[in-house]
């Protein structure tokens, strides 16, 4: 316990060394051990970020899309065998025809992706124009009509566009826009209004402003997608994820069968490190098993959080700068994940 204290206090100085901005949550079995809220929802009015501030989570919006996915296929609207090309064709000839929805959730489709992270430079981020990013149709146009980059299952490559390809089946099966399905359908009745998908430049109430420095005031406007489509773009709120994150644990969101499949190894992604994916989450080896997470970064955005399963511990940060979770995130990991086998 003194050695989690010692390492909790490692983590605040150091949050006050690099003048962090953004907003964490240590809780342990439902209780909060430690919360920091530094810097401004808005540098301009320096509005202060409070625990009611709802911050863009970048990738982390796939774990909602997922959970989605899951919704339906509970329904059984479809299922993870289901060959995504029998529900929306994106008339690409290079795309393999035995791409599975198993597949596009976990990373593992092998498609040629629009916004390709294993690049060496930002190419493909500079070729997009985020402010006509409206609807998940406009991503499209974006995606490389190419060859596959390897065989559907074979392994796992981080693909943005397969998300955006699950927003598009959500749509094709719902008849609803991927906006209204995760704000209406999927939040709503959890009593989660306030967070949600969201236009990137939507002035809302409590809604934190994304910066591209550490200091100035240009943000991140323009350089992140207007509208999310699927791989990114949700504002959530720290206990409003919280709250996401029990439902989905309690089988109130996709059924307990579902969750555990999402918390079962699809494929690894770092064999050295323990670190794996299953559906719509990351999966780290520990000592006591493997556990769940969530992680984002974009322009103005740093995120991840971490989740037990048996114990509900949840561990939450996001900064509203492009860094400012990196900076933190091994003295973050090592509260989080507690003693790990790698």
């Amino acid at each position: 316990m003194m050695k989690e204290k010692q390492r909790i206090e490692a983590l605040s100085d150091k949050a006050k060394d690099i003048s962090f901005s953004g907003h964490i949550v240590l809780a342990r079995q439902q209780d909060i051990i430690d919360e920091l809220c530094m810097g401004f929802e808005n540098r301009v009015t320096q509005t202060p970020i409070t625990p009611q501030s709802i911050f863009a989570i970048a990738s982390g919006t796939k774990f909602l899309t997922a959970l989605a996915i899951g919704r339906l296929i509970d329904q059984g609207l479809l299922s993870l065998e289901t060959r995504a090309q029998s529900i929306v064709d994106l008339k690409m000839p290079g795309y393999h025809r035995d791409i599975l929805i198993k597949h596009l959730l976990s990373h593992t489709s092998g498609m040629p992706d629009y916004l390709d992270e294993s690049k060496d430079d930002e190419t493909d981020a500079l070729n997009i124009d985020n402010r006509k990013l409206l609807t998940t149709k406009d991503y499209l146009s974006y995606f490389p009509d190419q060859p596959m980059d390897f065989s559907p299952g074979m392994r796992f490559k981080y693909h943005n566009g397969a998300y955006v390809y699950l927003a598009m089946i959500i749509e094709h099966l719902t008849g609803s826009t991927y906006q209204d399905y995760i704000n209406q359908v999927m939040l709503k009745p959890l009593g989660i209004t306030r967070s949600g998908i969201f236009a990137a430049s939507a002035n809302l109430p409590s809604k934190v402003i994304g910066y591209l420095d550490q200091t100035g005031q240009d943000t991140h406007i323009g350089h992140i997608p207007e509208m999310a489509g699927g791989d990114g773009g949700a504002y959530l709120n720290a206990y409003d994820f919280k709250t996401v994150v029990d439902a989905f644990l309690d089988g109130r969101i996709v059924s307990p069968d579902m969750a555990r499949s999402f918390m079962t190894p699809m494929a690894t992604a770092n064999q050295e490190a323990g670190i794996h994916y299953g559906l719509g989450l990351w999966l780290k080896d520990t000592q006591k098993g493997l556990v769940p997470y969530v992680e984002g970064g974009d322009a103005g955005v740093s995120f991840k959080c971490v989740f037990h399963p048996d114990q509900r511990d949840y561990f939450w940060m996001v900064s509203n700068t492009g860094d400012g979770v990196w900076k933190l995130v091994d003295i973050f990991d090592q509260i989080a994940f507690q003693d790990t086998k790698k």
